[in-house]
């Protein structure tokens, strides 16, 4: 039996056993009837049989997990149903009680609260309506009440204060099943934020991801379009990456790249977007840069911050320097943003060819046009 259904099986049981005390707690009001003459000791033992039997049946069966394949809803059914029905009967053979057994059943159905359905709920209203309508007719010519001794009185006294006992467990179950209905809420609320921010993060340097990036380029270019301001793009790539991944393994390498990120973070402006292309290629997109040379400064700022890094917190004593080389580009009006990638890109491996660890900035469209 797995954890879940232990914890379901304790539950049951504890539920099941506090249905048994509830009904020696009313076999013993029941008794004190008896002996204050009330009723006769035959009637109360024959109640405290039927109630007490029938609750410790149901005990038994989940004890011995009789009853493991019996969903929640349709166990309290069948304990509701069948001291429901003891209720009834007993409403019947002591007519002088006939007012405590009929309580007793309306404090029976506020269990169904718990568990039911509105339907299920509607169904038993109703039912309870018919029921005790035709227990009623076919008892009261017989009906009485008990002498108003004061030792009726405190039996009276005792069945509402137990009553109320049983009213207040079950508004206790109802306070767990909200406590436990806002804890899941709140995990859920935590795992909804967490998939929303994986679908437009990348979940190992929590940088924004692939997808987001064209999103928020789509975004910057409508924008860029309306204000007729121009945006810039920078296309960083680590240096020699493979072969610190060679050296120092994938942790090692996956170190590297978070702390790039996070230094990335703190040198760029608070208006800039930063994004990871594939693999150890990254984007920072520069929102409203006049010039291509205001997009290399901020580059080059990145490019500075990364290389005057001590690597030795990441990687130990022996790494060795850890560099990062950009391709800038500026986008034009009427520039697709593939051309717009393709031309930083283009710049990036100009800066590889010239020796790594650089900034290089991507030719003007219109020289580019204009050259071909």
């Amino acid at each position: 039996m797995d954890t879940r259904q232990a914890n379901l099986q304790r539950h049951r049981l504890r539920m099941t056993l506090l249905s048994v005390v509830n009904s020696l707690l009313q076999s013993i009001v029941i008794g004190l009837y008896a002996a204050s003459g009330t009723i006769s000791w035959g009637i109360a033992a024959f109640f405290a049989a039927a109630s007490l039997g029938t609750t410790g049946l149901f005990a038994i069966g989940v004890a011995a997990g009789w009853l493991i394949r019996l969903g929640d809803a349709p166990l309290l059914q069948a304990q509701l149903a069948v001291n429901f029905i003891v209720q009834i009967v007993f409403l019947l053979v002591a007519p002088p009680l006939w007012m405590i057994f009929l309580g007793s059943t309306l404090i029976t159905c506020t269990y169904a609260m718990v568990a039911f359905t509105p339907r299920q709920f509607t169904g038993l209203w109703l039912g309870y309506g018919v029921v005790t309508a035709l227990a009623l007719y076919a008892g009261h010519e017989r009906f009485e009440t008990p002498a108003p001794t004061p030792l009726n009185i405190a039996i009276l006294w005792l069945f509402f204060f137990v009553g109320v006992r049983r009213l207040a467990l079950t508004g206790a179950q109802f306070s767990r099943l909200r406590e436990q209905l806002s804890e899941k809420n709140k995990q859920l609320t935590i795992l909804l934020e967490r998939n929303k921010e994986l679908a437009s993060h990348d979940e190992l340097t929590g940088a924004f991801n692939r997808r987001q990036l064209m999103q928020l380029l789509v975004d910057e270019r409508d924008r860029a379009g309306r204000t007729h301001e121009s945006f810039s793009v920078a296309i960083f790539d680590l240096d020699h990456f493979k072969a610190i991944n060679d050296r120092f393994g994938h942790a090692g390498g996956d170190a590297v790249l978070k702390r790039f990120c996070a230094l990335t973070c703190e040198a760029m402006r608070s208006t800039d977007r930063f994004a990871r292309y594939g693999g150890e290629e990254f984007v920072l997109l520069m929102p409203m840069t006049p010039s291509i040379e205001t997009a290399c400064q901020a580059a080059e700022r990145i490019r500075r911050v990364v290389a005057g890094e001590d690597w030795r917190a990441t990687l130990g004593q022996a790494c060795t320097p850890v560099t990062v080389s950009a391709g800038v580009a500026s986008w034009r009006p009427g520039e697709s943003l593939e051309e717009l990638l393709a031309r930083a890109d283009a710049a990036l491996y100009e800066a590889k060819d010239q020796g790594r660890d650089r900034c290089v900035a991507a030719p003007p469209l219109q020289a580019v046009a204009s050259a071909a």
